[in-house]
């Protein structure tokens, strides 16, 4: 929810100068407009990958003795396979032992999980819900199923299944705190506050409720109100990052930069690999002018999250103003992939590309950049791209033509 420089600004309107020697040209930068105006999640709490229950090969009373080896065996070979990532053949395994024990919920539950792990999440369905039917009061059974639902965008299901766990267990915090992810999935606000308000009033002890109220506060750009709950999950729980690094969001809004540093640091401290606090204090070194730290931060981001985008775009732009372009690539790289119509990552990995010796890919990189500058009816874009091509000593293409180097 953080909703600082990278977040906020529309990027693509604020250039960088570098001198790119390997391209003997005065270049500029686009700074990657576009980006996901929340890069950081609302706590994905209860939402999380559901974990394999496997089936024990502990002796069944209604197994006769040749159905209890024979089902042993296929157990043995089904982790064999799982440990080999051949979800299939593991799947097909369960199933023959299925046919041998019918009752034992956690061979369907697996089934369920191994069918998510191929991206099936339809076909795991069936067995979670009839491992539910033989063991109801397993809470993991119902999280995967919630889970499956919650990637298939079924989101009444999704409901339907956690609202179901808060009944089998009514102080179960992660059923809370998925129902709120959902509401908010679904823009209902005001719904996923009521369901945080009664996860603290049912769990006061638990910082996670404190926390995703703060989160939900700070989408809703009720900056004071965030402060205020984030402090109470830090009175409540003071070993955990992630409070830290709500509050300093706070903070860092509301123009208190100072307690806001203390805090990330304080939440890096706790866990070094805390991306968005690493994030974060790179923002507040660039409007200190210590580019040097920035840098740092930046780079210590991206090696702790390379999908923080926000982070790839900030830690790239300082790539390619070093000239460090191998790595310029590989963040760029990552941008364009989770954001393949952003034409200025397109026009930044073409820089980057160029500068590291890959002329003709940097070529067709721009080549995208323009392509989408005019699918996106941005005349300054295409003016950028149409000036470096000159510096390259590239003919800029008539509208409709290809570039070609």
């Amino acid at each position: 929810m953080v909703s600082y420089r990278w977040f906020t600004c529309l990027l693509a309107s604020s250039l960088i100068s570098l001198t790119a020697s390997q391209v003997h040209a005065k270049e500029q930068v686009d700074a990657v407009g576009s980006l996901p105006s929340s890069q950081f999640s609302i706590l994905e709490i209860g939402q999380g990958r559901p974990s394999l229950l496997l089936a024990q090969g502990s002796p069944n009373a209604n197994l006769s003795e040749e159905q209890q080896e024979a089902l042993d065996e296929l157990l043995r070979q089904a982790q064999d396979k799982v440990d080999a990532e051949d979800y299939a053949g593991a799947i097909d395994l369960y199933q023959q032992a299925t046919r041998i024990d019918p009752n034992n919920a956690r061979l369907h539950s697996g089934i369920g999980y191994l069918q998510m792990q191929q991206g099936l999440y339809e076909d795991a369905i069936a067995p979670y819900e009839q491992a539910i039917a033989l063991e109801p009061d397993n809470l993991p059974f119902r999280y995967g199923l919630a889970y499956a639902y919650v990637q298939l965008a079924n989101y009444e299901q999704a409901i339907n299944t956690y609202q179901a766990i808060v009944e089998v267990a009514p102080r179960e915090a992660d059923a809370y705190l998925g129902l709120g992810n959902v509401y908010i999935t679904l823009e209902d606000y005001e719904t996923a506050l009521a369901t945080y308000e009664t996860l603290a009033r049912v769990a006061p002890g638990n910082s996670r409720a404190y926390e995703a109220l703060g989160q939900l506060y700070l989408l809703q750009e009720d900056y004071e109100a965030a402060g205020e709950v984030f402090q109470r999950a830090l009175n409540v729980d003071q070993s955990r990052s992630e409070p830290y690094i709500g509050l300093a969001e706070t903070q860092i809004t509301l123009g208190e930069k100072d307690a806001a540093f203390r805090n990330l640091q304080e939440a890096v401290r706790l866990n070094p690999n805390a991306a968005e606090a690493q994030f974060l204090l790179g923002e507040l070194a660039m409007d200190q002018g210590d580019e040097d730290a920035a840098y740092m931060y930046y780079r210590r981001a991206v090696e702790a999250d390379p999908d923080l985008l926000a982070a790839q775009a900030a830690v790239g732009a300082m790539h390619l103003e070093r000239e460090v372009y191998l790595q310029a690539v590989l963040s760029y790289r990552r941008i364009v992939e989770a954001l393949p119509d952003n034409a200025g990552a397109h026009y930044n990995l073409g820089l980057a590309l160029w500068g590291q010796g890959f002329r003709q890919q940097g070529v067709d990189r721009i080549s995208t950049a323009r392509r989408l500058y005019l699918q996106q009816d941005d005349p300054s874009g295409i003016d950028r791209v149409d000036a470096l091509l000159e510096l390259w000593g590239i003919n800029p293409p008539t509208t409709g033509e290809a570039i070609a180097e």
